[in-house]
This record gives structure tokens, sequence and C-alpha cells, in this order.
């Protein structure tokens, strides 16, 4: 099974309708009827509960919006659950399922490229961008953030998605990886990537540059899809992400990897799992990752030992996003220089990324405070963040409950008690 890479990159209307919960509205329009803007319209008010627009004091509808292109889990505590309700009962949220009584409800956004589209479009006219809205949403305690910083990184790679395009009235949706790289990094960074030489080559690549090797590849999606088995990163699986429109947040457990962006290496070719290579992303957020390149990082992202790739692979982008690196910098792995080394079982460009800092990457700007206490809230339970969001505390109180109940769980940081107490005092 194959499919054609300009249907998809170039309409959102039938295919996107049909792919959705929209294909009897779409197969019900009549001659007269704009079929983009009707059906992209009609998901608008089935996201936002029957709104045409998104309100800024409108919770509900932001977090619907967020969750359609960001993949967002719900926690399963009892005030989490009936945030869940509404976005089920309002919000085109799905409910896998439930326990007797509905105590329990398992949900989930469904990879809807028209939604995410729709989301995407009611997004971009707000007064705050994505990463602002999320880190400051009244149900952020209820948003499951992940250990990894994976969705940190997703919002850094989907703010660059979305600066990469022409503008949303545009009806092109494909992205060029080199017009993606310049909107991610800064202009100096993204030039030292865009001439860089691969750090692992075949025969033929060993001094071709990332420009000249992906210069006519292409990158095509507006959400993310969360899997939950090893298998869908398989050759015959990730060629279907492109037609879905998706970016991959790897399972909690995978490894090597954790973002998976599929690339379609033409807009005039077919696309199969022999004509699609990805974007590999390891997100890393711990201290101990700083500026200095550690290579072993690349070496668990190989993708014939991974099996992504076919038996003849494409060319390959690997970046390690160091987010908690005290030191901002971009690297790149050693090249073995030797004329004489034997070819590589594949191509690779190898890209470092430490820090999150605006001197890294180009679409953070005024974001900066916000992508930092998404970072932290990853890092630790929301009980030390004090985010109980019926019995809101200002500043300093919080600050001092954290610490009591920091005291409560000994060891479970490196602040040590006697240091607690001191500051306490």
């Amino acid at each position: 099974m194959v499919g054609h890479c300009g249907v998809f990159f170039c309409t959102l209307s039938w295919k996107a309708a049909h792919i959705s919960r929209f294909g009897s509205h779409f197969d019900g329009l009549t001659d007269g009827d704009d079929p983009d803007g009707d059906i992209l319209k009609f998901a608008k008010r089935k996201l936002l509960n029957n709104k045409d627009s998104l309100e800024e004091a409108d919770v509900s509808g932001s977090l619907a919006c967020l969750a359609m292109r960001f993949g967002l889990e719900f926690n399963e505590d009892e005030d989490s659950r009936d945030v869940s309700y509404k976005q089920v009962e309002r919000h085109m949220r799905i409910c896998l399922a439930a326990s007797t009584g509905f105590k329990k409800l398992i949900t989930c956004s469904a990879s809807e490229p028209l939604l995410a589209e729709a989301a995407y479009q009611l997004m971009l006219n707000s007064s705050a961008s994505p990463v602002k809205i999320l880190a400051n949403h009244a149900n952020l305690y209820c948003v499951d953030r992940g250990r990894r910083g994976e969705l940190v990184a997703s919002l850094i790679i989907m703010q660059a998605r979305d600066a990469s395009l022409p503008g949303y009235l545009a009806k092109r949706r494909w992205v060029p990886v080199t017009d993606f790289m310049e909107a991610l990094l800064q202009p100096e960074l993204s030039k030292s990537v865009l001439n860089s030489l691969p750090t692992l080559w075949r025969e033929g690549d060993r001094d071709i540059s990332f420009c000249e090797k992906f210069r006519d590849c292409y990158l095509w999606f507006n959400h993310v899809i969360k899997v939950e088995d090893s298998d869908v990163i398989k050759p015959k699986f990730i060629w279907k992400y492109i037609m879905r429109g998706a970016m991959i947040v790897c399972k909690d457990n995978q490894e090597g990897v954790d973002i998976i962006l599929p690339v379609s290496t033409g807009l005039d070719k077919t696309i199969s799992r022999r004509t699609v290579t990805a974007i590999t992303i390891q997100v890393k957020n711990s201290e101990s990752y700083g500026p200095n390149v550690d290579s072993r990082l690349f070496h668990a992202m190989d993708p014939c030992r991974l099996g992504m790739l076919s038996d003849d692979p494409l060319p390959i982008i690997r970046i390690v996003f160091a987010l908690a690196s005290p030191k901002a910098g971009v690297g790149f792995p050693p090249r073995r220089e030797r004329e004489n080394h034997r070819p590589d079982k594949f191509t690779s460009f190898d890209i470092w990324c430490a820090g999150l800092s605006t001197k890294i990457f180009k679409q953070i700007g005024g974001d900066l405070d916000s992508y930092v206490k998404l970072l932290d809230r990853s890092q630790t339970h929301d009980a030390f963040n004090v985010s109980e969001p019926n019995y809101p505390l200002s500043g300093d109180t919080k600050a001092i409950v954290g610490e009591i109940r920091w005291r409560m769980a000994p060891l479970v940081r490196s602040l040590g008690h006697d240091e607690i107490h001191h500051k306490s005092a």
C-alpha cells in the first residue's frame, strides 16, 4: 500500500475529512459550497462546542486545541476526571473505556488531521502562543507532562513547523527540511547545520553537505501521535504517519529515540517505505548532559539496529535535545577522516542541541519562561510544585509549603534537610 505525496500535502478537504469523523458532512456539501472553508469551519465549531473562535477565557476550548495538536494525556485523579468528562462531552475527545459508574475514564485525542488543522488555525489567532497558554493553563495539573521533556521538545518542534509555513490561508502544508532547520535554530546555527557533513556515510556520501542531501526532502505534520508499541516505528508503518500528517512521540521506555519526524524524499514520488526517511530526536532533561557531545546517544539511535528504516536506508538526521544543559550550544560528533574508512551501513547527519535557550532555538523568543516552567513541571511531582487547583496560594506561601513537603520525603533530591530548615527559618 502506498500513497501519492502531492495529494496529501496540497489538500485538506476530501481525504482529510474521510480519515476523520466528518466524511458524511463533507459528502453533504453542495456544488456552491467551499469544501475547504466549510469543513474547517465545521471542525472548529465541533472542537469549541459550537463557537467560531477561541476566546481568551475559554479554558476548555484552549485545552481541547492543545490536546488535539499535542496528543495530551490526562491524569486519572478525581479533578482530572472531571476535566476529561467535559472534553469528551463537548470538545471531541475520545472515550476509550470507562469503569462502572464512570469512576474511571480512559480518554485520548485521536489522530485527526482536520481537527488538528482547525486547532492550529484557532490558536494562530490567539494573543498567546501554545506554550504560553499551556504553561499558564488552569488545567495544567491534569496533564501528564512526561518525564523525558518530550512535551517541551514537541512544542519547540511544532513552533518551528508552524513558522515554516507560508501562512494558514495557503493550501501548501508540506515543509522543506532545510526550511524547518532554519526555523528551528538561530541563523548562524542553522547555517552551520546546513553546511555540515555527515558523521557516518555510505559510499558516495562522504563529502555531501546537509543542504545538498536534503534539498528536496519534506515534512508534513500538524499534530502528535504518542505510540504505545515499538513495532509501529518500523519501515512498514513510518511512512503512514506522513499520510496522517503526524509526528511520532515514542512510548515511555522506547530504546534510543523519543521523537520521530517522518521525511518524504520528494513531492513527485509515491510515498512508501522506500521513499521515506526520518529525523530522529532523543530528549534529555538532566543537567548531566551539557554542551559537550556524548556520541553514545547517537549510537543508540542507530536506525538499522532499531529496525526503523528499510534494508537500503536513505540518509537520516539524528538530533539530541539536551534541554537541561546549564550552558547553551550546538555541536557535531567527530567524523572519521581516514581516506580508507570503510563505508557505513547508513548516512547520518548528527546535531547536538544543548540548553533550553533563545540562543539555540529561534522560535522561543518571549516564551522562554513558559518553556522553563513546563520543563520544570516535567521533572518534579505536582505535590512539590504545590499545584492544587482548588486551593491557590500566594508565591511566598507556596514556596514554604513546597519546602515542607520536600522535608517529608527524605533524600528525594540533593538539597539537604539542614538547608531546608535554614531557608525556612
